[in-house]
This record gives C-alpha cells, sequence and structure tokens, in this order.
C-alpha cells in the first residue's frame, strides 16, 4: 500500500470516528399557548414532564420562544434531571387570544416577530381557550389557528404540527365546538412534508381532578396527562 493511499485510509478513519463521536442536534420544539402552557410559582406546566419523559426515551431536544423566565409568573428554576438542565424557552402568553397571537398585543410583538429569531421543527400548539372565555365563536378561532400553523410554515415549510383539541374549561359547550373543528383543520392542513397531528387533550380530562379550582388551567395531574398526550404523539414515526 502506497503512501498517499495509507494517508487517504487514515484521514478517512479520522472522519468516521469524528462524526461517530460528534453529538446528534437537537430538535427544536415550540410550545404555543396561553398561561395553560406557562408554568407558575406553584405549578410546572407540562413542558417539564414531558422533557423528562423525552430524556427517558433518548431524545435530545430544546424548547425555543421568545420567552424564558418571563411569563412563568414567578418560577425560574427547575430540578435538573439526568444531570441535565431543563430548557426553559417557550411561546406561551397569558391570558392572550389567537387573533393577539396572529397580530400582537401589549407591545410584545406577534408570532412573525418572535419566529424571526428561532426556527421550530416541531410546535406545540395549544391556543382556543381565551378566545372562547372571552366569548369569541369557535369558527373564527379555527380560522386563527389555521393562520398559526401558516404562519409557522413561511418560517419553515417542514415544520410538523401537534395541534391539540383543548382541554376543558368550565362546563363550556363551545370547547367541544372547537374541538371538532381542530380535529377537521388538522385534517384538512395535513400533508407529508409538514404533517399536522391532532392530539386529543380533551377526552377523559377530569375538571374536578385534574384542573385547579378555576377549572380553567390544569393541576399536576392535569400537566402530567398533557406531557404524556404530547410524548405519545411525538413518539408517532416521522414525528421527533
Amino acid at each position: 500500500m502506497n503512501i498517499q493511499i495509507k494517508l487517504l485510509l487514515s484521514l478517512f478513519l479520522s472522519l468516521q470516528m469524528v462524526t461517530a463521536c460528534a453529538k446528534p442536534d437537537k430538535v427544536r420544539i415550540l410550545p404555543l399557548g396561553d398561561s395553560i402552557t406557562c408554568a407558575s410559582k406553584y405549578k410546572l406546566s407540562y413542558r417539564y414532564p414531558l422533557w423528562k419523559k423525552l430524556l427517558d426515551a433518548g431524545k435530545q431536544i430544546e424548547f425555543v420562544g421568545s420567552h424564558a423566565a418571563k411569563g412563568d409568573f414567578g418560577r425560574t428554576q427547575w430540578d435538573k434531571y439526568r444531570g441535565q438542565s431543563f430548557p426553559p424557552a417557550h411561546e406561551c402568553h397569558s391570558g392572550w387570544r389567537t387573533d393577539q397571537i396572529l397580530n400582537g398585543a401589549n407591545g410584545e410583538g406577534k408570532l412573525s416577530d418572535w419566529l424571526a429569531h428561532y426556527q421550530p421543527d416541531i410546535a406545540l400548539v395549544h391556543l382556543g381557550t381565551n378566545d372562547i372565555y372571552q366569548s369569541q365563536t369557535a369558527e373564527s378561532t379555527r380560522d386563527e389557528i389555521e393562520q398559526v400553523i401558516h404562519t409557522l410554515r413561511a418560517k419553515n415549510p417542514h415544520i410538523k404540527v401537534l395541534l391539540a383539541r383543548i382541554i376543558p374549561m368550565q362546563k363550556n359547550p363551545n370547547i367541544p365546538r372547537l374541538n371538532k373543528l381542530l380535529l377537521q383543520l388538522a385534517k384538512k392542513l395535513n400533508k407529508p412534508e409538514s404533517p399536522v397531528i391532532s392530539v386529543d387533550m380533551y377526552s377523559g380530562f377530569n375538571p374536578e381532578t385534574d384542573q385547579q379550582k378555576d377549572r380553567i388551567h390544569p393541576n399536576a395531574k392535569g400537566e402530567q396527562l398533557m406531557a404524556e398526550r404530547w410524548f405519545r404523539n411525538l413518539l408517532k414515526p416521522g414525528i421527533l
């Protein structure tokens, strides 16, 4: 074997070793929602148990968004898990309707502004609670959530969207109506290069045991339920 071949072989083996040792890129996940997605000094949000489940499954992810401690209402840290620190970024805006996510409110910008600073691979969308609470129609909320997905795709045409049929709220009859429309929307927008997966957060979610006294926000048990449902859908083929 001549010297040139030996050098080429040595270079090839070195590159193979570097590739094998390189850490895989983390999948960027955008939690997009309102106070149900936010944490507080009293609750961790579904993001924390979901992150732990993903670590246990060997998945390398990071959460992205324009908010870190801001929007978490006093919670500034989470316990480490498996030697890793919790990634606190998110795009949760307490009290905001979907039209405010799209168009801005309180001088905090809007979705297209926030997306200028990061590019998610996956979005977890739980929106619509404040719309219904503030007497918006299920149909207008559905249409605005469709625009949210189009805005996400304008940033990343291959984004994967997990679209929640949202948790109950004070036995409001408009929540089931919205969820039916959101299921139809997911089917309408789903396509191979940018899947939209409907995630059922409503069925089996008991306001008496899984929500706080306001019957709007999840308690710790409810957050675990939400985390499990996101997790199961993230592990579907071709998503994570």
